[in-house]
């Protein structure tokens, strides 16, 4: 069992070296192609999210049409939807209503007429050709006419012929100006003769007959593309059927055949899956693309400081993932219990943990995905709007108070768009209204709980500095206070004063002042390793360094930047108080000793009394470099009257920015300026003229002393 236990803790180291060389691996591939950085996150990010999206929640009642139900199953929320299966019926029907429409062909009966008064005109010419035959003229009639009235139409009087030709093409037009459906053909010749004039002679009307029954033909055709356009015009016209299912209300009963109806009811209420949609999968991968694209490129454009800290935009995206699977979970199947989920959380807790901003369109993406999944606009309303004024009211969390004063506002907002859309709902009901309010009670009051230990929890793990982690570290019962205290109390005290003025210039620039004043209780803790050596500590003794070599005592005195940072490692102080202990110096000279051996002719390298470095690379850090080189320089003043405080911060900070000390950090000269007004103004007040008390008073005062001991 021994040997189990060795070998799975050896298995778990090689496997954590593990994770740290492929993590070392990727930061420096980031840092070689930092153009990678953005395509990378947003392949994973979207990869990630697009699992989610197409993850389907298993089926309460997968039933398929024409197989009987095992159970009665009941609706669990009102929804509304358009019923495929009744639509297409009544599309249907539509377009099965819809008459066959013709189209009549003009060319027909101009054909047919220049057919007949052709052939008129040859029997015309047989009857009055002298040279012919009577048989010959019997032939042409009846190559024209047939043997029935062949006779007729040669052996007619000219009178009769006459008036065949002049009145026969006119009746033979009129008959054909009327559509004549193939169908319909033999009936306009049976009724054709009701046409011809009443004088006409009875062979006039065999003749005329005849021609009627050769040359009168079908004029009007079936339109099939007319037919199908006007069908799929009823179609298009027929509105969408529209399905109402209440909540509680029936859908199936145990026994009973399910129906497409019954499917759809079930989809709808998302009870049921309608199997893999590959259209739907290719439309979801591409909206989790293209949110992701619209994610990073926010962060990377407008958010640089926490899209390059590796692990604040992990936290980010933790938490847009978590927030997206709980969605999914629920979503389509549990609708109204979507309603209860502590959306808010999400902003809030990052809010505090990596801004405002990168929480707001974190909280945006949120609701966009939810929205996606849901299709109801008042989900997107439910969760952005609510949680942007949880962002809004929360600020930087410094307080339960603050986090009550969060979740009642989050209350009302999530309460107000419920109230919203309420009105435009069809399937509103005051059951369901009670429990909409109630999901937003519930959603409001577990947001704010949420954030409040998702800040301690998640700062923890991911190691991002929180207010509570900070408060922690101001407290003088910290144990490396209470060691700079007992160990060095004249580096305690510059410490102190030097956080005064940190927190008055980081108020006045809008900078983090907690931090900057935490940052200033730890930038010399390094000094406890050797308080000797740092005059505000010697308390009149003798300085050590009267007797050892510049160079030395230069490299002794930077050495408290290297020994503050094993202090801080050891006791686990935060990357923004960490990076404060080097950036208080950053790469300055050590002026004194630097000038010392400058007069003695040993300067060889300068480089040899800079400070490790680096130099200040946040707000703070520079800020609390300024502090601590105007409060030591303004400590040693002989005088320290208002215009000499003011001209030695003017000195003190012009020194430091002429060495560039300052150009790594975000500080702009107008901060600088605000910077020295609030060093000068605090400082004023610090070593304000007292005045003295007569002679007499401290007289009586020091025997009463005595007296009492």
């Amino acid at each position: 069992m021994i040997g189990d236990r060795f070998r799975l803790l050896r298995f778990r180291a090689r496997q954590h070296s593990s994770l740290r060389a492929i993590r070392t691996a990727i930061a420096e591939a980031f840092e070689r192609q930092p153009q990678l950085r953005v395509p990378a996150v947003t392949a994973i990010i979207a990869v990630l999210t697009a699992a989610l999206l197409l993850f389907t929640p298993p089926a309460v009642a997968g039933y398929g049409v024409g197989e009987v139900a095992t159970q009665t199953v009941r609706a669990p929320q009102s929804v509304t939807f358009v019923s495929d299966a009744l639509t297409q019926k009544a599309r249907d029907a539509a377009a099965d209503a819809v008459t066959k429409l013709y189209r009549r062909d003009p060319s027909v009966g101009t054909q047919q007429v220049t057919s007949l008064t052709q052939s008129l005109a040859r029997i015309d010419r047989a009857r009055t050709d002298a040279q012919s035959s009577h048989d010959a003229k019997l032939a042409t009639a009846q190559a024209e006419l047939g043997q029935t009235v062949a006779a007729d139409a040669i052996d007619m009087t000219a009178e009769e012929w006459a008036a065949l030709n002049k009145d026969l093409p006119d009746i033979f037009r009129s008959i054909l100006a009327q559509e004549i459906r193939a169908e319909d053909v033999e009936q306009a010749k049976a009724d054709a003769p009701k046409s011809f004039p009443s004088a006409w002679t009875a062979r006039v009307r065999r003749v005329a007959t005849e021609y009627m029954k050769r040359y009168v033909a079908s004029n009007t055709a079936f339109d099939q593309q007319a037919t199908e356009r006007a069908q799929l015009d009823a179609r298009n016209n027929t509105a969408a059927v529209v399905v109402q299912v209440l909540a509680n209300e029936v859908i199936v009963r145990d026994g009973e055949p399910v129906t497409p109806q019954v499917v759809e009811k079930l989809r709808a209420e998302g009870l049921s899956s309608a199997g893999v949609d590959w259209k739907g999968a290719l439309g979801l991968i591409l909206w989790a693309a293209l949110v992701s694209t619209m994610f990073t490129l926010y962060l990377e454009r407008f958010q640089p400081d926490v899209w390059q800290n590796t692990r604040e935009l992990a936290v980010a995206v933790g938490a847009l993932l978590i927030t997206v699977a709980f969605g999914r979970a629920l979503i389509p199947g549990h609708l109204l219990a979507v309603y209860y989920i502590p959306f808010a959380a999400l902003g809030m807790t990052l809010s505090v943990l990596v801004g405002a901003r990168t929480a707001a369109v974190t909280q945006t993406v949120a609701a966009l995905h939810i929205g996606m999944m849901s299709g109801q606009v008042e989900l997107v309303a439910y969760v952005l709007l609510p949680a942007l004024i949880g962002i809004a009211t929360l600020r930087r969390g410094t307080s339960t108070a603050e986090f009550a004063r969060a979740t009642a506002f989050v209350a009302v907002a999530a309460l107000g768009v419920i109230v919203s859309f309420l009105p435009a709902s069809d399937t509103a009901d005051v059951l369901g209204a009670l429990q909409l309010f109630g999901g937003a009670a519930v959603s409001a009051a577990g947001s704010g709980l949420l954030a409040l230990g998702g800040i301690v929890a998640l700062g923890h793990i991911a190691r991002i500095t929180t207010v509570f982690q900070l408060r922690e570290l101001a407290d003088p019962n910290h144990p490396l206070l209470r060691q700079l205290l007992l160990r060095t109390p004249g580096t305690y005290h510059h410490s102190l004063l030097v956080a005064n003025l940190a927190e008055r210039a980081a108020e006045m620039i809008g900078a983090d002042s907690l931090v900057a004043r935490v940052g200033a209780y730890y930038h010399d803790i390094g000094k406890m390793r050797n308080p000797s050596a740092f005059i505000e500590n010697q308390a009149g003794e003798k300085n050590p360094h009267d007797e050892l070599d510049p160079l030395v005592s230069a490299q002794i005195v930077a050495a408290h930047v290297r020994d503050g940072l094993a202090l801080a490692d050891r006791y686990g102080l935060p990357e923004r108080i960490r990076e404060v202990i080097p950036g208080h110096h950053g790469t300055a000279v050590v002026k004194f000793f630097y000038q010392q051996a400058l007069a003695r002719g040993e300067v060889k390298d300068v480089d040899a009394f800079r400070y490790p470095g680096p130099k200040p690379r946040s707000r703070e850090a520079g800020i609390v470099a300024l502090a601590d080189g105007v409060e030591a320089s303004v400590r040693s003043l002989p005088a320290k009257t208002p215009d000499e405080i003011r001209r030695m911060v003017d000195k003190i900070v012009e020194e430091r920015l002429d060495e560039g000390q300052l150009e790594e950090c975000d500080l702009t000269l107008a901060d600088i300026q605000k910077i020295k007004a609030a060093f000068v103004e605090l400082l004023v007040g610090v070593y304000h003229e007292r005045i003295p008390y007569p002679e007499d008073r401290i007289t009586p005062l020091a025997t009463r002393t005595g007296t009492r001991s």
